[in-house]
């Protein structure tokens, strides 16, 4: 499918809204996600770790008031040198 079949995604604004970070170093990922929020009041909780120990997930949680605040942060955190990926 397509990016342009794909249905949009159709939200209320403003929502809580749920990043799950992907990374090896859980002090460097906190301190990205703080870089990243600016500020903004949110939360980090741990997700899991992979079975090696390897990856861990860190999921952070806030309220975003618009489209473009959400892609935006998004795109933040995917494009920092301590996060591999953002779901």
């Amino acid at each position: 499918m397509s990016d342009s079949e794909q249905p949009k995604l159709e939200l209320e604004y403003p929502c809580q809204w749920e990043y799950r970070v992907i990374g090896g170093d859980e002090a460097a990922m906190r301190a990205a996600i703080e870089e990243v929020m600016e500020g903004r009041s949110h939360e980090v909780m741990a997700g899991g770790a992979s079975a090696g120990g390897k990856w861990l997930t860190l999921i952070v949680t806030l309220e975003v008031v618009d489209e473009e605040e959400r892609l935006a942060l998004y795109e933040g955190l995917r494009n920092h040198e301590a996060i591999k990926i953002v779901l």
